[in-house]
């Protein structure tokens, strides 16, 4: 039997986790897709996850139905942060009947899979299946290959890469399908629909539970608030399309001397917070609007762009809760911002498996 694993938080699962996984199934030959949410996704540590039994629950009824998808509830009882290499491990000394297994992941988490805990051993347990949409990204994946899995060498005429007692490393292209979990879950707090976007059922799971929904002391506002060309607004838009996540709005007016509005979001990487914020900077100069000035930008582990008054702070993920500005200008007695903490790495940047 030849097993899929796509991990991920699903928080929530969408229609793009569901077509990749059936084109992978298809593509690969495969028997079997399993789906396992991460219990504890070490780069998403305090900043907001939800519970792991509604994401859990979310999938169950997404795959309700499919016989050849199936969901496993592993991560819950282990210790400490979801690895996806520990993972592996205790899938093949579990199931020992499975011939092969063949781990999914997006391009953009293999570019950046050498900030992974053990990559290299990833293949001493599965197959590995990068998929990405359309023909960006590639070259410097098969850098990656030859830096961080240097064993495995191209098979001509193939998009795979082969090692003597290793799992093989598959290159393969899916639809384009541009959807993404921060995206669905903003569009909850804005009151928008997102119908198509996920399973029926789903919607009405996260309806019934009223997850996502903006929590008035939250400190932020609705994406949406205020004229829909107001510059908040437009730079949250700018922010999404590039997945940037977990958006936020926040209204400092009155406590703030030098901005109105704070604009927040995080990267999963820092090579993805300097890429938000450069297409950030291109498209509203394209419209006139220039940014003042911008720091953080060579280390990109927090960007500060200036639009005087909107301010936007994009984070690498994990020093999000480490600043937790949501948190400091929720309570209005504070009117500043807390001195950037020089020196303070990012540390190991985990997957989202």
């Amino acid at each position: 039997m030849r097993v899929g694993i796509l991990g991920g938080t699903f928080d929530p699962i969408h229609i793009g986790h569901l077509r990749a996984a059936e084109e992978v199934r298809e593509a690969m030959g495969l028997d079997s897709v399993w789906f396992i949410p991460a219990a504890r996704p070490p780069h998403k540590s305090g900043t907001g996850v939800t519970a792991f039994e509604h994401r859990i629950e979310m999938v169950r009824i997404a795959i309700s139905g499919i016989g050849h998808f199936r969901v496993l509830g592993i991560e819950e009882a282990r210790e400490g942060f979801s690895y996806s290499v520990d993972t592996l491990k205790e899938l093949r000394r579990t199931y020992r009947d499975v011939d092969g297994f063949f781990f999914i992941l997006g391009l953009d988490a293999f570019l950046e899979i050498g900030t992974w805990k053990d990559p290299g051993h990833l293949t001493d347990h599965s197959d590995l299946v990068v998929i990405g949409r359309g023909q960006v990204g590639w070259e410097e994946a098969r850098k990656v290959v030859t830096r961080e899995f240097p064993r495995h060498a191209p098979v001509p005429g193939t998009d795979r890469f082969d090692a003597p007692g290793q799992g093989s490393i598959h290159f393969l292209p899916v639809t384009n399908l541009d959807v993404s979990a921060s995206g669905i879950r903003a569009r909850v707090r804005g009151r928008r629909s997102i119908r198509f976007l996920v399973p029926d059922a789903v919607i009405s799971y996260l309806e019934d539970k009223k997850l996502y929904q903006t929590n008035a002391e939250s400190g932020s506002i609705p994406l949406e608030a205020g004229d829909a060309f107001d510059l908040p607004s437009r730079i949250v838009r700018e922010i999404e399309k590039n997945k940037g996540e977990d958006v936020v709005v926040i209204d400092v007016r009155g406590r703030s001397d030098f901005t109105d509005y704070f604009v927040v979001a995080h990267g999963r990487s820092n090579r993805h917070v300097r890429g938000i914020a450069e297409k950030v900077e291109e498209a509203l100069e394209g419209e006139g609007i220039r940014c003042r000035g911008i720091e953080g930008l060579e280390k990109a582990d927090w960007v500060l762009m200036d639009y005087g008054d909107v301010v936007v702070h994009i984070f690498y993920e994990p020093l999000r809760a480490f600043y937790d500005l949501e948190g400091l200008w929720h309570d209005p007695q504070l009117g500043r911002l807390p001195k950037r903490r020089e020196g303070h790495g990012s540390g190991e940047k985990c997957e989202e498996s």
